[in-house]
């Protein structure tokens, strides 16, 4: 009995040395406010590669636990909100030559991301998305390209546990709207648009 009680203690304690690391739920990105007016006349195929997808942020908060940022996802959702402003038409794609017919098709990619949570928590929360995207035209060209980073910090006192992961997983937001938000706008002013 006591030989099965030790094994159990130490289980546990290696499990705690490994650490925890605990997913940030992010709520669904809100439309980004833009100042154009007309979006570009032309279909355009959002290809979002499965590494974007996938991506994912780990920080490191104590000996012990680490927060995970699901930026890749957040990103596709970002970019699948809010392109429909800046093209007539938008649709996913599975490549960057689909078989669908469009006339550009859009790739994002994160260039990179950090997040700082701070110790001690009345300091304050900071992000920063820096985002590419790459535009080609039906044949496969590159005909335009742009990078921007986003910003954003919050001080929102002192935090801990669950109201910790809520404030960063919304200044995670903040900073990839603002990224985005510099793309699109981009994009809607981008002569090479104009007639793909």
């Amino acid at each position: 009995m006591m030989k099965r009680w030790l094994i159990v203690v130490v289980t546990l304690f290696l499990s705690i040395l490994a650490g925890c690391t605990l997913p940030l739920s992010m709520d669904q990105p809100e439309k980004i406010a833009l100042s154009h007016q007309q979006p570009h006349p032309c279909r355009a195929g959002l290809y979002i590669s499965q590494e974007l997808q996938d991506a994912v942020h780990v920080v490191t908060t104590s000996p012990v636990d680490r927060m995970s940022y699901p930026i890749g996802d957040q990103t596709r959702q970002v970019f699948q909100i809010n392109l429909p402003a800046v093209f007539q038409e938008v649709i996913a794609v599975d490549s960057k030559t689909p078989s669908q017919a469009v006339d550009v098709i859009i790739e994002p990619s994160i260039v990179k991301f950090e997040a700082k949570v701070p110790m001690p928590a009345y300091n304050p929360y900071e992000a920063n998305m820096t985002y590419h995207v790459d535009v080609y035209n039906k044949s496969g060209e590159k005909i335009f390209a742009q990078t921007a980073t986003g910003k954003a910090q919050s001080s929102k006192g002192l935090m801990s546990g669950f109201s910790a992961r809520k404030i960063s997983a919304t200044v995670a937001q903040m900073a990839m709207n603002d990224a985005a938000k510099q793309i699109m706008e981009g994009l809607a002013e981008a002569e090479e648009l104009q007639n793909p």
